[in-house]
């Protein structure tokens, strides 16, 4: 039986390894990580067969559009040429754990507006576990819903707006004759299909983010294939330190190399996420053509504007109390990227408490290095050891403990914005943040409407812009 190790590489070496020596298994569970799990999915791939052989012989299924039987049937079924066949499911659902009602509703609330399609599924779905239908809901079924009854069904939340997007979402599962979401969770025919043996050179491979190891085709797939568990790099650390080993071997591989403007760039734009970068980091290999140097600009072209970008733009027009480009920003939010107000509040939340750490640190006068308009290479060499000792004093994680704890390229835009507000107009800041979250989940106000009377009262009252 093959359980989860601790070192992922070692595992991987070791599939690669029995590959090699002609010892293919009939299955392989791959989850974790993505980019990881991208990359080991490429190489056993790759192991298992020929390119030559691959447009016949290997046979993709997203998670959406997996059904068990039709993988059973495409499983057993003879490969188109006389080689090894072998057939993949990405994401496979069935291998997660349970997703609670509440989490679908949230995710039919958060793509109503982007992907209506998917909204109106994952609604169908929703209804599935819930034990409603369409039928129940239609011609204003859905008012005679006791609140009590959302609340048992929303684990306790209430869902007092559900008159803005529960029509639609009905709308449009009727208008596409939208079926009930059959269950995709019954494997009994594949655990039979894997404990008897599939036919001799077809293989199946499946990935997933996370898997219920309670599950029984969990312990059949350890007992008869193969299991790999590629575990997120933990620490700030060693998460630099896999990006940076992975970006080598990315730019090696193309002969290419990465100016340090444009790192921090890549950085700022993909939070050094191992996955969001290194497939940055494709995108400008190509862009770039015969060129060796990718620089700054390269980066700024091809990626695009982030909406960490944009809160960043947002939080600077705040402090310069430029409501123009606030609402220009605001707009460019809300209504190109498509980020819900409610996110839009969150993240405002989030950037003004990291100003506010940020003041609280410098107003403990102990950042002895930090100089107004220094550089990020001097503040990761000279600030950053200062603030790790200053949150490593700290009895519990506290006021001084967030900022300090996410990426040294977040503090340092913290830190260098921070000197457009006084601590007291932060205060005020959040204060009327909160004020207008309750706002946005207990009235019928417009949201965007409502971050835009902020943005306007916030740069046109002097007290609140009042600065040190």
């Amino acid at each position: 039986m093959d359980s989860d190790k601790k070192n992922p590489a070692d595992d991987l070496a070791k599939v690669l390894r029995e590959l090699k020596a002609g010892k293919i298994a009939s299955s392989y569970l791959l989850w974790g990580e993505a980019f990881l799990i991208r990359e080991a999915l490429n190489k056993i791939i790759a192991a298992i067969l020929p390119e030559g052989d691959r447009a016949f012989n290997l046979f993709f299924m997203e998670s959406d559009q997996t059904d068990v039987d039709k993988l059973c049937e495409e499983l057993i079924a003879a490969p188109l040429l006389p080689a090894n066949k072998v057939v993949v499911v990405r994401q496979a659902a069935f291998l997660s754990p349970r997703q609670q009602p509440l989490r679908i509703l949230q995710q039919v609330r958060e793509h109503l507006d982007k992907d209506p399609l998917r909204a109106a599924k994952d609604f169908m779905t929703f209804l599935g576990m819930v034990g409603w239908t369409l039928e129940d809901l239609r011609d204003g079924g859905w008012k005679r819903i006791s609140q009590e009854e959302w609340s048992r069904v929303l684990e306790g939340e209430r869902d007092e707006n559900r008159e803005k997007w529960l029509p639609r979402v009905m709308e449009i599962c009727i208008g596409r004759q939208l079926l009930p979401q059959r269950r995709k969770a019954d494997t009994d025919r594949l655990e039979e299909l894997l404990t008897s043996g599939l036919p001799d050179g077809n293989v199946l491979i499946l990935t997933a983010e996370s898997v219920d190891k309670r599950k029984r085709l969990i312990k059949i797939l350890s007992e008869t294939g193969r299991v790999l568990q590629f575990s997120a790099a933990k620490g700030e650390a060693r998460q630099q330190s896999l990006l940076m080993d992975k970006s080598r071997e990315m730019l090696a591989r193309s002969g290419k190399s990465l100016v340090p403007e444009a790192w921090l760039a890549l950085g700022r734009k993909t939070g050094f996420d191992l996955a969001s970068s290194t497939s940055a980091l494709e995108k400008l290999v190509a862009f770039t053509g015969e060129r060796n140097q990718i620089r700054r600009e390269d980066v700024e072209q091809v990626i695009g504007k982030t909406k960490e970008d944009n809160v960043f733009d947002l939080t600077t027009a705040l402090g310069d109390k430029m409501a123009p480009k606030a609402l220009t920003v605001l707009r460019e939010l809300v209504g190109d990227q498509g980020v819900q107000p409610l996110v839009v509040l969150s993240m405002l939340v989030r950037e003004i408490r990291f100003l506010l750490h940020a003041r609280i640190f410098m107003n403990s006068g102990r950042l002895r290095s930090w100089q107004t308009g220094m550089d990020y290479g001097q503040f990761q060499r000279q600030v950053i050891p200062e603030i790790k000792a200053l949150a490593g004093a700290r009895e519990g994680k506290g006021e001084l403990g967030d900022l300090s704890d996410e990426h040294p390229y977040v503090v340092y835009q913290a830190c260098r914005r921070a000197h457009r507000f006084s601590d007291a107009a932060l205060i005020r800041c959040l204060q009327e943040l909160a004020r207008l979250d309750l706002q946005m989940k207990t009235t019928g106000r417009d949201a965007h409407l409502l971050l835009e009377s902020f943005v306007l009262s916030f740069c046109y009252d002097k007290a609140e812009g009042a600065k040190v």
